[in-house]
């Protein structure tokens, strides 16, 4: 029996690479909802004759339509960001007028639920990014369509997963494979992360003049090819930012490079005890999309700051891809905050975090590296590193304090606990590959991949399952004392 996948705002090329390959190893009908302008749909199909592409949006010349606001309303549930959060964590839309950002909204959600009753897909297959995600889960489960975006951890990568919803916690448990399966996998990468043998690859802000240069040469080819190409990659008002916004937005982060306070920052850790907060990417998914509600990390650390207490240092660390994110005037206001220091953008991070009496993050990887070090880890977000054993979701505001003060003083964990959770952690993924697609896809990659669309389609095949798919409880993990969960 034919299984069919409606993909969301998924890149032809990207589509051609990846999914062309699956569907002719199984037996799976994709069909591609393109965003963007959707006069693309003509070179798309030409270049890729063998896909199948439909438009969930509209061309240059097209009125937006009114805002629905009772449709967009009848989207906002349990479990899916609301309407605004969505446009505030898109990178385009949030510089667009409320008629502009809601009727876009609107017009998705129309489109999107049409392409859904016509089509009956089995499984809508959508990202971690941009409004049409959002957009794309909340029409699904008004409809009772199960959907999913596949989620690659970075530590080890060679996983993936898929998430039945906007948070990396949400994987759906397809693996069959128990955690002690992984106990000898786990030990092995929890070595090698301590010894710096393991680390995450990721793009560092140019320092040098010559780094500088290359920089500025990419964003022209950038915009070049944005011009050359803006019919089938469907650039529009909606998906892409202006070249004026791009400009300016390059403009601000060589300014504030210029700018940047220094001198006034730390390159090695306090000698007291200190808690530790590195800053994320911004604008990026694991804020915009999977936190939405924690994008402004400067008015973060300004509230979190007056839970720490006195007689603690805070830490933030500028993100080494990101340092020229904030002005000068900004990352002087939070150095003359009591207790507060910036760690240098390019100082040792693995040094701050290991001498950490607490490590404090909304989501991001160096909350899965204090963890396999056995550190406190205080988290926000939806993570799936909160089932580690000394790692909690942040309480309310005014419980902050309390929870920090209990959480300093902890015992460590032991080696065996890190060791099984990480197991645990390791088999609610599949093996796949690193989500770096500047690297060749092999095909031992698009082999893998088979098997991941495979056992998920195995997974919805089962009624009880598909039935169920908004109402799946939360993962719980094990408890001191026992030794695995169940699934």
């Amino acid at each position: 029996m034919e299984f069919t996948i409606l993909t969301i705002g998924w890149e032809p090329d990207f589509i051609n690479e990846l999914l062309g390959p699956i569907e002719k190893q199984l037996d799976i009908s994709f069909i591609h909802g393109l965003v963007g302008d959707s006069s693309r749909i003509t070179p798309a199909k030409k270049e890729y004759p063998n896909l199948n592409f439909i438009s969930v949006s509209k061309t240059k010349n097209e009125p937006l339509p009114a805002t629905d606001f009772e449709l967009l309303a009848s989207l906002e549930s349990p479990g899916i960001p609301t309407i605004k959060s969505m446009i505030q964590g898109d990178r385009v839309l949030r510089n667009r007028n409320e008629n502009e950002s809601l009727g876009y909204a609107t017009l998705l959600a129309t489109n999107i639920k049409k392409a859904i009753l016509d089509i009956k897909p089995d499984l809508v297959l959508g990202s971690h990014d941009s409004i049409h995600s959002g957009i794309s889960l909340a029409v699904a489960k008004s409809l009772e369509i199960p959907w999913v975006a596949m989620a690659f951890p970075v530590i080890p990568e060679n996983l993936t997963g898929f998430c039945y919803s906007l948070t990396p916690n949400s994987l759906v448990q397809v693996t069959t494979q128990e955690p002690q399966h992984y106990i000898d996998t786990a030990k092995s990468i929890i070595e090698n992360v301590r010894s710096q043998k393991q680390k995450v690859v990721a793009y560092r802000a140019p320092t040098t003049i010559s780094q500088w240069m290359k920089q500025y040469l990419l964003h022209y080819k950038n915009l070049l090819r944005r011009k050359q190409q803006s019919e089938i990659l469907g650039i529009d008002h909606f998906i892409y930012s202006s070249a004026i916004e791009r400009i300016s937005d390059i403009i601000r982060r060589s300014c504030n490079r210029l700018r940047l306070p220094a001198k006034r920052f730390i390159n090695s850790p306090p000698k007291s005890k200190y808690v530790y907060f590195p800053l994320h990417m911004a604008p990026e998914s694991m804020l915009d999309t999977w936190s939405p509600y924690y994008q402004d990390q400067l008015s973060f650390i300004t509230q979190l700051s007056l839970s720490i207490p006195i007689d603690i240092e805070f830490v933030i660390k500028l993100h080494f891809s990101d340092p020229n994110n904030y002005s000068y005037s900004q990352l002087n206001r939070l150095m003359n905050m009591p207790k507060l220091k910036i760690a240098h953008p390019n100082a040792s991070g693995n040094e701050f975090l290991k001498n950490a009496a607490l490590i404090i993050g909304i989501q991001g990887t160096s909350c899965l590296e204090a963890a396999l070090e056995g550190k406190p880890v205080l988290l926000f977000g939806d993570s799936p590193y909160l089932h580690f054993p000394r790692t909690e979701r942040a309480k309310r505001p005014d419980e902050i304090f309390n929870q920090i003060k209990e959480m300093l003083n902890q015992p460590e964990p032991t080696r065996e606990e890190i060791v099984k959770q990480y197991a645990v952690y390791l088999s609610r993924y599949l093996p796949g590959r690193v989500n770096d697609w500047s690297r060749p896809t092999t095909q031992a990659d698009l082999n893998r991949y088979s098997d991941c669309f495979n056992s998920l389609r195995n997974y919805l095949q089962i009624a009880n399952n598909r039935n169920n798919w908004y109402k799946k409880p939360p993962f719980v993990a094990y408890k001191q004392g026992d030794l695995y969960p169940s699934k």
